[in-house]
């Protein structure tokens, strides 16, 4: 897997773990959806097409700069997160057309600043209708789940179709917490001004959700495009914590082609460790993975300084 890819992932998985704590006052989710005539459309790289929902009213503008902006500045209030998901993928070429293939149950922990693991434990896979059952889901032997560990310097990636574990390093530049600069900087920490940056982002709360708050983002940069057509956050009023997920691939169209990612976190928790446990167990789940017996470890360099730059200035990239 490219390194690209490997970030993309640690970092749509490792999601939202900034956004915390209720503000004194939630922004109401019953916005304005109206257009403004003295809205402009932003200039956009060439090859990347705007939604179609721009021009954004004023006021629904307004709206979603107090989100990120809540956002922002609660970023610095998480030491510690832990939770449980539950995943749910789609794939309308190689699944079933009607609904999920997998339904996978895990876990993910993070440490600030940089420190992060994603592990899959579960893993459900769609079996078709016969002439004697009907369509179940079951574990199937051999079948595993991601499985991730980030310790700042170098991400692990447990590879078990060729029993490999594969060390990545990073770049300096995506170490701390430049590790935002990745491919969906919103979901380690809301920088308002880097999200309005690269992403047009709207809510879309539906009108009887009253503990909730719904945002859509779609990407601006040929880079993040050619990853996801969009994401949906799903923020719950109660702890602001984001309590699901849906990664859009980029071939999703309704109604013809359903293949995405839902996630549902349960289990939220943030500064939950006492002294004792940060100092052994909770950081135990960041170090280096153990290395299976009779796997090999490969040991991947970190890219280029060049090749990082062009990474955080994807607009300047050709399809």
């Amino acid at each position: 897997m490219k390194f690209s890819q490997a970030i993309i992932v640690f970092l749509a998985l490792v999601q939202g773990v900034f956004a915390q704590q209720q503000p004194t006052t939630t922004p109401t989710a019953n916005q304005p959806r109206t257009n403004s005539p003295q809205d402009v459309r932003p200039q956009v790289p060439q090859g990347v097409q705007p939604p179609s929902f721009l021009p954004l009213s004023e006021k629904h503008q307004e709206y979603i700069q107090r989100v990120l902006l809540y956002w922002q500045n609660h970023t610095e209030k998480v030491d510690h997160y832990r939770s449980d998901f539950e995943r749910w993928q789609f794939d309308t070429v190689y699944g079933p057309r009607n609904t999920f293939k997998t339904f996978s149950t895990g876990k993910v922990r993070f440490a600030d600043p940089d420190k992060g693991l994603f592990k899959v434990e579960k893993v459900l896979t769609y079996q078709p209708a016969t002439a004697q059952t009907k369509a179940t889901y079951k574990e199937i032997p051999g079948t595993h789940g991601e499985y991730w560990v980030c310790d700042g310097k170098s991400i692990f990636e447990y590879d078990y179709l060729n029993e490999r574990l594969i060390q990545q390093v990073l770049p300096k530049e995506l170490q701390g917490r430049n590790i935002i600069n990745g491919p969906l900087p919103f979901l380690f920490g809301c920088n308002a001004q880097d999200i309005t940056n690269r992403f047009w982002v709207r809510a879309i709360t539906p009108q009887n959700m009253k503990d909730e708050i719904w945002l859509e983002a779609y990407p601006k940069t040929i880079h993040d495009a050619s990853n996801y057509q969009k994401v949906h956050i799903i923020i719950d009023n109660k702890d602001f914590l984001p309590k699901g997920m849906v990664i859009f691939d980029r071939s999703y169209e309704k109604g013809k082609n359903h293949s995405r990612t839902v996630f549902n976190f349960k289990q939220r928790e943030i500064n939950f460790a006492s002294t004792l446990e940060k100092l052994n167990p909770f950081y135990r789940n960041f170090y280096e993975p153990e290395l299976p017996s009779g796997w090999k470890k490969v040991v991947n360099a970190a890219p280029s300084s060049q090749a990082t730059r062009q990474a955080n200035n994807p607009s300047q990239q050709p399809r």
